[in-house]
């Protein structure tokens, strides 16, 4: 039995202080570092030392998945980019979310329907019950708040226009970070809403090396 990484509920999205932590971290290449900036000097400026622990660790094993290059594209890049690429390393963390994105929400927009309703989660949770073994031991309240936090990063990346509708639309992707996700793994596209088609023509236009 395989288990999914659900720690994602520490923090939602956090697309500011990812790309905070990320150019700290791009400065110095040094997590001792920006980890004491983060609990010591409160860099991010939030309250409990404890509360400052827990979003650091989540966001460094988040940001620990970009390749050096898409760390690097946090400096400078545009709003809708940098929470972009923070949707990314959650993907690349979070295998839960990546298949919800990708088995459910790229589904229903290549077929047209554009919202997601609450079936759509039941059956999809349900579904991964059977290979996830830890799906079957958490809580109900756990349950809730997994699925509560993971609509809310959609929403904070536009992939939904809000919890409430959960109406889905396509987010934005520059063509220069389209290029740093196809080098390093063209299936996340997928989770980006994007087509078979639309991703075999960008990796014929970007060829991994």
């Amino acid at each position: 039995m395989s288990n999914y990484i659900l720690s994602y509920t520490t923090a939602s999205l956090s697309a500011y202080e990812s790309e905070v932590v990320a150019d700290l971290y791009v400065a110095s290449q040094d997590w001792e570092r920006v980890r004491s900036l983060v609990l010591d000097d409160n860099v991010l400026q939030k309250g409990s030392l404890t509360g400052r622990k827990r979003l650091f660790t989540e966001l460094k094993k988040r940001l620990e998945t970009l390749t050096p290059e898409q760390l690097a594209f946090y400096e400078g890049a545009s709003g809708s980019d940098v929470k972009n690429l923070t949707m990314l390393s959650c993907f690349k963390l979070y295998q839960f979310i990546y298949d919800f994105s990708t088995e459910i929400m790229r589904k229903k927009l290549l077929l047209f329907d554009f919202q997601v309703i609450n079936s759509d989660y039941e059956s999809f949770y349900d579904s991964k019950r059977v290979a996830y073994d830890n799906l079957n031991t958490i809580s109900e309240a756990t349950q809730k708040k997994l699925k509560q936090v993971m609509f809310k990063m959609f929403e904070q990346a536009a992939f939904i226009d809000s919890v409430k509708n959960k109406n889905i639309q396509k987010p934005y992707l520059s063509e220069s970070l389209i290029e740093l996700i196809v080098r390093d793994d063209p299936k996340y596209l997928s989770a980006f809403l994007y087509s078979d088609n639309e991703i075999n023509e960008y990796i014929k236009r970007y060829p991994q090396s």
